[in-house]
């Protein structure tokens, strides 16, 4: 039997709150994770080895899980992010404390973009609508980037 997730070449997401008046210490200690990145407005920030040092147009905190979680299936990646904003069954504090912030400071935005990338005819995955209401009390917008191979770049790789 096929594994349900043998379809899929890579999967990832990126949670990130971003404005230019943001102090991305108070995200940190709010969620009480270290971020992937972080730096506020004005701010020089290591871009990578081909592009170097830059300085931040406006504040970022965020934390990608394509380094943090060992799986192809979007549904880890997700359940990484809730564990971060809802710890265990007791404790929503960070969960609250994040809407907090976002309520008291109009500047600051929060998004989750999620990435999945298939191989040909492979069924795309959904976000479950528990996911949608948690970042909907943030509020958080979702970006979905689910994309296959075509069949023309499945053509071209045998060649």
């Amino acid at each position: 039997m096929k594994s349900e997730h043998s379809d899929t070449r890579n999967t990832y997401l990126t949670f990130r709150v971003v404005g230019d008046l943001l102090t991305p210490d108070a995200v940190t200690r709010a969620l009480r994770v270290v971020p992937t990145v972080q730096y506020a407005k004005g701010e020089t920030y290591f871009a990578g080895p081909r592009t170097g040092e830059l300085v931040g147009k406006t504040g970022l905190w965020a934390l990608t899980t394509d380094k943090l979680v060992a799986s192809n299936n979007l549904r880890d990646h997700l359940a990484y992010l809730l564990g971060v904003l809802i710890p265990d069954r007791q404790d929503a504090n960070p969960l609250f404390q994040l809407h907090a912030l976002l309520a008291k400071r109009p500047d600051w935005r929060a998004d989750l973009s999620c990435f999945w990338h298939g191989r040909p005819e492979a069924k795309k995955p959904s976000i479950p609508k528990f996911v949608s209401e948690v970042m909907k009390f943030l509020p958080a917008a979702i970006e979905a980037d689910f994309a296959t191979d075509s069949p023309t770049e499945r053509e071209q790789r045998r060649a």
